[in-house]
């Protein structure tokens, strides 16, 4: 997922932030099987693989 979040990131000039879940057991319980997660003020977007289009329309608002 991060290769393709920066390839995005390239083409749509946006910002992100990776997490190490492994820090926070809260963060283990939310997301341990979902991960890699995408969220965005506070929604996932993705998970497992990436969603082009829906990182495309939240750009585009």
């Amino acid at each position: 997922m991060q290769l393709a979040l920066r390839k995005l990131q390239r083409q749509l000039a946006f910002d992100w932030d990776e997490v190490d879940i492994d820090r926070d057991t809260d963060l283990i319980r939310r997301f341990d099987i979902l991960v890699p997660v995408l969220y965005y003020q506070d929604r996932e977007v993705c998970h497992h693989f990436i969603d082009e289009q829906a990182i495309r329309r939240l750009v585009a608002d």
